[in-house]
């Protein structure tokens, strides 16, 4: 696996922006509050939380092995939630969706380099 800081760096700022966007300027925590969330932003957040994480893990330079072992362990806590029994609502599931998404669009990236 190759790290492309450039290219990851652009994957992480179009989820952050589609997260940001799908929020309509408001604060994630008020959304919550007024019960206004829904299936895209839990999703882009999903994707967000990922690509934040493997940003941060690669500009610490902590190699391929560590980006590889955090991509398996989200991995399998979001696929552990789309079999719950328990984290069934549709904001769960579109959280792991999300999340799941982007780890595979991050390990696509890398097979590319």
């Amino acid at each position: 696996m190759e790290i492309d800081l450039d290219q990851l760096n652009d994957l992480a700022a179009r989820a952050e922006k589609d997260f940001d966007g799908s929020s309509y300027g408001q604060s994630v925590c008020r959304l919550h509050k007024q019960g206004q969330v829904n299936n895209r932003l839990k999703y882009c957040e999903g994707r967000d939380y990922v690509a934040r994480r493997i940003v941060k893990l690669a500009q610490e330079k902590r190699g391929p092995q560590a980006i590889e072992k955090a991509l398996a362990e989200i991995e399998r806590k979001n696929e552990n939630i789309k079999r719950s029994l328990v984290l069934t609502s549709a904001d769960w599931q579109s959280y792991a969706d999300g999340a799941l998404s982007m780890v595979e669009g991050i390990r696509q990236l890398f097979s590319e380099n």
